[in-house]
């Protein structure tokens, strides 16, 4: 069956920034001009959803002969995307293969700074500031951002979540180097000149790097029973994944042009040069040693996002966490419960320092708040645990949900939500727990049930008057 190569580009972009990169294509034998397709779609229109892009896409597909009228493969796809198009590609792929894989026509997929789980940016393309320097100038629509795509960009939204229940988190994931091969490549620089104000920790200026990676971890508690039930999901995708030192969101995708040779461009040819499940493992080896050579001297993120709901799956909007240190005592931790209920001054002081640091990039989603997000840099917080140790000694690392009560009828019981035991330190070092809390350069996600409750309900033999 033909190969066709489709390239499909970010938010506030289009097929003109990757010319140059077909051209690099070409030149090294990687398609031609007729088989190297650009996928555009209007990212700044508000009224566009994911939904249209992709049915858009499907309709596209249908009629350049790339599949047939039910969907059906007619040519094999390799598709490259950056930033946003990674997320279009999962939802497509999702919507419209997770239940006949074999069928997908898609067999590659290469990404450059996908947003799979998000951008700090997100939100600020939908301010005053964003539809000034991002927005659509055409009589009509005049500022018009693209709101809806951009709601699904910002961290920690449910547009997300939803999708990484859809094509990661499932029994049988099928990015995997036997069905849908999955390359993911990343800069870990920020922007340089005017644009460097933008830069936020762990980003490549734009994307945040632990957010590219599709390799999640679920991680849930549900306090709404007698006892609080703690269940995992542990990645089961098998993709390979790369972060390149001198490289943000825009130069990975700049740097692949015929007039020089790039790492980035030499890597993409890689990928795409790969057949075998053993090409892919082999390829996947040497970029697991690009990353590590990449972050031998810097500080590498892993990024948390949480969503707490009720007992009817409801989401709860106003709820905060709260990380506490203890020193550690075999007796103060019972049933994944820290059971200590007094502080020392000194562990209050190290609790509110440990607190502040792994709060620091913290978000809360615009649109439905009950979704958080939070970025750990993990080699400092063992620097700072080390510096705990050597005040207090050993400590417990533990988490709590405080949520107030809606009102004088309606609200949480309080009581079930337990402080959780996260993690202890033994000669100051971080004691990998099994399962593991830690999972460098990745999205983990953490959903927590409780229980919510009325009085203003009643069942009684006598009559009640208003």
């Amino acid at each position: 069956m033909e190969e066709i190569t489709v390239i499909i580009h970010g938010w506030s972009d289009c097929s003109e920034s990757f010319v140059r990169m077909k051209q690099f294509l070409i030149d090294n034998g990687m398609g031609t001009v007729e088989t190297i397709y650009y996928a555009d779609y209007e990212s700044r229109e508000d009224n566009i959803t994911y939904e249209d892009v992709i049915d858009g896409l499907y309709d596209r597909f249908k009629e350049k002969g790339f599949i047939d009228k039910d969907g059906n493969p007619l040519k094999n796809l390799n598709v490259i995307v950056h930033s946003t198009g990674g997320l279009v590609i999962r939802h497509f792929i999702a919507e419209y293969y997770s239940h006949r894989i074999d069928k997908c026509p898609v067999k590659k997929v290469i990404m450059l700074a996908p947003a799979n789980f998000g951008s700090p940016l997100a939100h600020y393309g939908k301010s005053l500031l964003g539809m000034l320097f991002k927005g659509r100038y055409k009589f009509g629509d005049m500022f018009e951002v693209g709101r809806k795509l951009l709601n699904g960009l910002e961290l920690a939204s449910p547009y997300q979540w939803k999708l990484a229940h859809r094509d990661i988190l499932i029994k049988e994931p099928y990015y995997n180097p036997e069905q849908i091969q999955t390359f993911i490549f990343v800069g870990a620089k920020g922007y340089g000149g005017l644009r460097k104000f933008v830069n936020k920790k762990g980003t490549d200026g734009t994307v945040v790097v632990s957010g590219t990676n599709l390799n999640s971890v679920k991680f849930s508690v549900n306090f709404a029973g007698e006892e609080e039930k703690i269940s995992f999901v542990y990645p089961k995708t098998d993709t390979a994944f790369c972060v390149l030192k001198n490289y943000d969101h825009g130069s990975i995708v700049e740097d692949v042009r015929p007039d020089k040779t790039s790492r980035i461009g030499q890597l993409l040819l890689e990928a795409l040069r790969v057949k075998t499940p053993q090409d892919f493992k082999d390829l996947k080896e040497k970029l697991k040693t690009i990353t590590q050579e990449t972050y031998r001297d810097k500080e590498i993120y892993q990024q948390f996002f949480i969503r707490t709901v009720d007992d009817h799956r409801m989401p709860v909007k106003d709820y905060t966490l709260e990380f506490f240190v203890y020193r550690y005592k075999d007796r103060y931790v019972s049933k994944g419960e820290v059971i200590k209920k007094r502080m020392s001054n000194k562990e209050i002081e190290w609790s509110q320092k440990v607190h502040s640091y792994i709060t620091d990039e913290f978000h809360n989603n615009l649109t439905d708040p009950s979704y958080r997000r939070f970025l750990v840099g993990l080699k400092g917080l063992r620097k700072l645990l080390k510096e705990c140790y050597q005040d207090i000694g050993d400590v417990i690392l533990s988490v709590k949900i405080h949520i107030p009560k809606v009102d004088e009828g309606i609200y949480y019981d309080t009581k079930k939500l337990k402080n959780i035991f996260l993690l202890r330190t033994e000669n100051g070092e971080i004691v990998e727990g099994k399962p593991s809390l830690f999972y460098p350069n990745t999205t983990t996600l953490m959903e927590l049930m409780v229980n919510r409750s009325t009085k203003y309900v009643s069942v009684s033999l006598n009559p009640k008057k208003h």
